[in-house]
């Protein structure tokens, strides 16, 4: 068959597409990024602790050669520290021809920080989460936020305190450039006197409960080691302790108005751990525009409570029908999950971000009351979510060392959770639809959503 001068050309043209714009013919090596001899960092901006840190988070060295790709990631590394609004960089002359001065120009945050969030519901479904029970229009309004101040101590530390609506007061330490290598430790701790709620994992807690903790403390440690480049390896605990607390099933169940089922317990104990390799270009941690972010590793979680006592209870007079004690629970759970995100900037003030998560684990129940039966035993579980999300720039002010954005962030989620064997309401799937507008300045960042939100539990 002989090929017209037109197929040719289409069948050339998909192979350069295929072969990443280099011709497949050409004995030509592609050609090497332009190197730049850094012989000084300077940082402009914050005050001298603030850009020792901003200086090590770089992970560059005077006196090597890097790409423009090479400056372009440090200086997303640097916007991705949490006191640092914005970064820009450019190179000066230096004392030499063929050597370079990299200037990082950076907008520092304000000591005194805020997080506000005005979040609306819409339920499909009536639900219980905390002490926020939504059984008649199945709708909500809660405000949450913290309100807190940082303290730049030595030569690259920082310290925090603040007040959080949900976890009370809270302090906590961060240690920048550790070992002069870069490396990051944190540790945190918060108190509440009342009604911290967890909602747990089907593998610790088959039934898809919410569990609030009374006089509850939590405690935090972190670590993130650089590996060079996008990559790290990062570690993180967390323990959160409560005197007693209670629980109580997310989804209500038919006949709920007749009799709502309350657990209550005794020493309530959450912990988790993990340890993941990252990947991350992204170019903002708050508010991304571009950029990849790839993790992968391994989560391992454990709760316990004992003395429980199970109650049913009228939840229009609270008034309590029946009571059994239910012994005590105690979980574990292992699993390995990764997670991928993307972010595109489809025009200069919108951004569109593709994420998605798999993950699958060993658990293991022991003593759980499940309305009457007791769910004991190895077992295995699976989840899976993806999403889409839109976002775009409303308004942008940047003056007098001063930053402003207003951004309408829209998206889509859905998921699903298993655990084997099944128990109710595995398999849960979800699907949650949002769209709010998003404020930050050199103060903080204050939000308001809509979402939509909508549980099937058990097969289709």
């Amino acid at each position: 068959m002989k090929l017209s001068p037109l197929s040719l050309r289409t069948i050339a043209i998909l192979l350069v597409l295929l072969a990443g714009g280099i011709p497949a013919w050409s004995d030509e090596p592609a050609p090497e990024p332009a190197r730049f001899l850094i012989e000084r960092i300077t940082v402009e901006g914050p005050k001298e602790a603030a850009a020792n840190i901003v200086r090590a988070e770089t992970l560059l060295r005077a006196g090597e050669l890097y790409t423009e790709d090479q400056l372009r990631q440090a200086v997303y590394r640097v916007r991705r520290i949490p006191f640092v609004l914005d970064a820009t960089f450019s190179l000066r002359k230096g004392s030499r021809r063929g050597a370079y001065e990299l200037l990082i120009e950076v907008t520092p945050a304000r000591w005194f920080f805020y997080d506000a969030w005005v979040r609306t519901f819409a339920f499909e479904q009536p639900v219980v989460l905390g002490d926020e029970s939504f059984l008649g229009d199945r709708s909500s309004v809660a405000l949450v936020g913290l309100a807190g101040a940082r303290h730049f101590v030595g030569r690259s530390g920082v310290v925090f305190a603040a007040v959080d609506s949900r976890e009370g007061g809270q302090i906590g330490f961060t240690q920048y450039d550790l070992f002069h290598r870069g490396v990051l430790a944190s540790a945190g701790i918060s108190r509440d006197a009342c009604c911290v709620t967890e909602v747990l994992p089907l593998g610790l807690d088959p039934s898809f409960s919410s569990w609030s903790f009374n006089e509850t403390a939590r405690f935090s440690l972190g670590l993130a080691i650089p590996l060079g480049g996008p990559q790290s390896i990062q570690f993180a605990a967390s323990q959160r302790q409560g005197d007693h607390g209670s629980s109580q099933e997310v989804l209500v169940p038919p006949g709920a108005r007749e009799g709502l089922r309350t657990m209550t317990g005794e020493d309530l104990s959450y912990r988790r751990a993990e340890a993941k390799w990252v990947w991350d270009t992204s170019d903002a941690p708050l508010i991304p525009t571009r950029g990849l972010s790839v993790s992968a590793g391994l989560e391992a979680s454990r709760f316990a409570a004992r003395d429980l006592v199970l109650y049913v209870v009228n939840p229009l007079t609270q008034e309590t029908l029946a009571t059994s004690t239910a012994s005590s629970l105690r979980s574990e759970q292992v699993v390995g999950a990764v997670s991928v995100i993307r972010h595109w900037p489809v025009t200069p003030r919108q951004t569109v971000s593709v994420q998605g998560r798999i993950s699958g684990g060993i658990s293991r129940v022991e003593t759980l009351d499940l309305k009457g039966a007791v769910a004991n035993g190895n077992g295995e579980n699976y989840g899976i979510s993806g999403g889409v999300a839109h976002a775009v720039t409303l308004r942008r002010s940047r003056s007098g060392g001063s930053l402003d954005d207003l951004r309408l962030e829209s998206g889509v989620e859905v998921g699903a959770e298993t655990v084997s064997p099944h128990m109710p309401p595995s398999p849960l799937r979800r699907i949650v639809i949002h769209t709010g507008l998003v404020f930050r300045n050199a103060w903080g960042r204050a939000r308001v959503t809509l979402s939509y939100v909508n549980f099937r539990k058990g097969a289709p």
